[in-house]
């Protein structure tokens, strides 16, 4: 058994799979237990190239993805021959491992699971890089109740880096048959691809199994592509109807027949996940201009509070919660200067990052939701609007003081809204 990787003393195997072997290790120079993840052994000559070139485009791209639900690349390169790559050693139970022993996943810790994920795919297609292998055992539970996106390893770039090429191989496709999207069989994968694994995976979450499980490696191939989805509602009952949808657009076999982002999938679903105080406030340590641009666009004058949120947001040292709120007043502007659909695209994003940057029960996390939904109803999506309006309710009341200017606004638009109906 091997001991060491240069500096690296290996203590444990974790596990094996397509790209090599990952081991525990101690790293001397930092003091700290690290994931060492080597090639696979050698095999024939044409697929040691692959893997080679996999490998190495695994440590570029994830080297530069830095994202609290994405473990951190400390180190890579070559040792006696063989490549390897030192990452953050991840505690906790993988999905897989949870759903064998406890069974499926309560409804809220199943949509809680699938939007925190989604909320790493949203910021990762923003840097270009699509997961491509995502599935339980690559989804770990920290003891914490933390969700890490593992194994970027099979990830393709969309649009390379300068100096970078894109990798392609022929007959090859990365990634798990089980959870695989129709597109990315043949070869031709796109961010989408990986909301229709999201969909299989929060399918299992919610049933025990994905969606498809039996035969060949073709025929999964075949019955992705051609074959209906066996209805959730058959598998488990009480599954609120507007998630049974969700997991149904997600499942969509053509890619433009899924939602358009992984932002706006974690959006839908914060209908049905549980919110908790977040750890900071971001208006504790607002930039004083935000509140000045904000009574501008209150006032009926969007347009010249556009440019200003502009002018702040191209301004140095502004703070990233500060930069996200200026982020979702410009969004504000651009709605009411009659851009319903742009603006809504960008509250869906905006969120993303605010609940993975400041928690999911800070009050600016619930203002995008509250303008998502207001945007949702501007539309016409009157359904999608209820059921975040619902939650929002008593996530609001949890959270906001009985004093705040804001108590009671969510519940009297959603009276309104039942009115309509």
């Amino acid at each position: 058994m091997r001991r060491s990787l240069g500096r690296y003393e290996l203590t444990r195997e974790l596990g094996r799979g397509g790209m090599g072997v990952v081991w525990a290790a101690n790293d001397p120079d930092s003091g700290r237990e690290v994931a060492v993840k080597l090639l696979a052994p050698r095999g024939r000559g044409t697929e040691l190239t692959m893997l080679e070139r996999r490998f190495l485009r695994e440590a570029r791209l994830t080297s530069r993805l830095d994202h609290p639900g994405i473990p951190a690349v400390h180190d890579h390169g070559s040792h006696e021959g063989e490549l390897y790559l030192v990452m953050d050693l991840v505690p906790g139970r993988a999905l897989d491992a949870v759903l064998e022993s406890d069974g499926p996943l309560p409804v809220e810790q199943a949509a809680d699971v699938a939007r925190r994920t989604a909320e790493v795919l949203a910021y990762a297609h923003g840097q270009s890089v699509v997961h491509r292998d995502l599935k339980p055992s690559n989804l770990m539970i920290t003891p914490d109740g933390e969700i890490k996106v593992l194994d970027f390893g099979v990830a393709a770039a969309l649009e390379p880096q300068p100096g970078e090429t894109r990798f392609t191989a022929a007959n090859a496709t990365p990634g798990t048959v089980v959870y695989m999207a129709p597109e990315q069989a043949v070869g031709k994968t796109v961010p989408v691809s990986d909301l229709y694994s999201l969909g299989c995976v929060l399918y299992e979450l919610l049933t025990g199994s994905p969606p498809f499980t039996d035969g060949s490696p073709f025929m999964l191939y075949h019955q992705h592509a051609n074959e209906p989805v066996p209805p959730l509602a058959d598998r488990r009952s009480g599954v609120p109807d507007g998630l049974r949808t969700l997991v149904a657009a997600l499942l969509e076999k053509k890619p433009e027949d899924r939602p358009a982002s992984a932002a706006e999938v974690a959006a839908l679903l914060t209908a049905w996940t549980p919110v908790l105080p977040g750890p900071r406030s971001a208006t504790a340590l607002a930039h004083p201009r935000l509140a000045e641009i904000a009574a501008l666009r209150r006032s009926g004058r969007p347009a010249r509070a556009l440019e200003e949120y502009e002018e702040l947001m191209a301004a140095p040292g502004v703070g990233r919660a500060d930069l996200l709120a200026a982020r979702a007043g410009a969004a504000l502007c651009v709605g009411a200067l009659g851009r319903t659909r742009e603006a809504l695209d960008e509250l869906k994003s905006v969120l993303a990052e605010q609940r993975s940057l400041l928690g999911a029960g800070d009050p600016a996390v619930l203002d995008t939701r509250y303008e998502i939904a207001v945007l949702l109803v501007r539309t016409g999506e009157r359904h999608a609007a209820v059921e975040l309006l619902r939650r929002l309710v008593g996530d609001e009341e949890r959270v906001l003081a009985a004093d705040d200017i804001r108590s009671g606004r969510t519940g009297s638009l959603l009276e309104r809204l039942r009115r309509m109906v």
